[in-house]
Formats: C-alpha cells, structure tokens, sequence
C-alpha cells in the first residue's frame, strides 16, 4: 500500500513487550514511523503536534478498552486490537469509536494491511469534494 510508507503510527498499549514486538513487526514490514505509548492519557492531540496518521491500540478486554479520544477533533482513524470473540469486538469497538477492529493473536501483514484501509479512507473522506456538479436547470437558458 503505497500511504503507509510514510505513515505515522501511534501504538498504545500498556504491555510493554507486545508494544514492543509490534512495533518491530510492522518497522519489518515497511511502516514509515512507529511512536509508542502506555496510555492513551501520555498523548497529546498528535495530529496538532504532527505525531500521528493513525491510532492502534491494543488492550487484554475491550470493555477496558479507553474511547478513542481523537475521533472528534483530529480525525485520526483509529484500529482496536483485542483477544475476544470477534462480534464482541466489533460492538465494543464501536461504542468506543474506532474504525476498525482486529482480533489478538494478529498477523502483522494483517495490522499492517488493516492500517492501510483506514488511512485510505479517511483520507478519501477528508479529500475536498470535486466542483459542484451541473444541473440540467443551470444550462437552461431564460427566453
């Protein structure tokens, strides 16, 4: 995918080492920049500060899963990471407002694939719309 080369991938998640291993596993797969983080409450706004093109976080239970905090404001897209059944983490990802949900264990091709989507798609979200469109009623002439 040719946005995430120079994405900018903020990875929360409280355990240190899965931090860590996932962080390596998609530097291994191409991604452009990797910040990590404990907490969601340790980041500022990091599309203000330019940290960040895409949120991860990544957590034991969903339900303890913190709302993405950077839905409103930044518009940052935002894919939860979890090991439960997969409609239970699509509904609690949902009432946290991510984009996207993943089951733990994960590929990292799929992680890595998966923050391609959602970069793609707010980015065709946050794309100006194309010149107003012309209505039959605007080519009629007035007699």
């Amino acid at each position: 995918m040719k946005v995430l080369p120079t994405a900018r991938i903020l990875l929360v998640d409280s355990q240190m080492e899965r931090r860590q291993a996932t962080r390596l596993a998609l530097a291994a797969l191409g991604v452009g920049a990797v910040s990590e983080a404990a907490s969601v409450d340790e980041v500022a706004d990091p599309a203000v500060h330019g940290l960040a093109d895409v949120l991860v976080v990544q957590v034991d239970d969903p339900q303890d899963a913190p709302a993405n905090p950077f839905r409103f404001g930044a518009g940052i897209p935002a894919v939860l990471i979890a090991e439960v059944p997969a409609q239970l983490l699509v509904r609690a990802a949902g009432r946290a407002g991510y984009d996207a949900a993943l089951g733990a264990p994960l590929a990292p091709r799929l992680l890595y694939r998966r923050i391609g989507s959602v970069l793609q798609r707010a980015r065709r979200l946050a794309r100006p719309a194309s010149a107003a469109t012309v209505q039959p009623a605007d080519l009629a002439t007035a007699d």
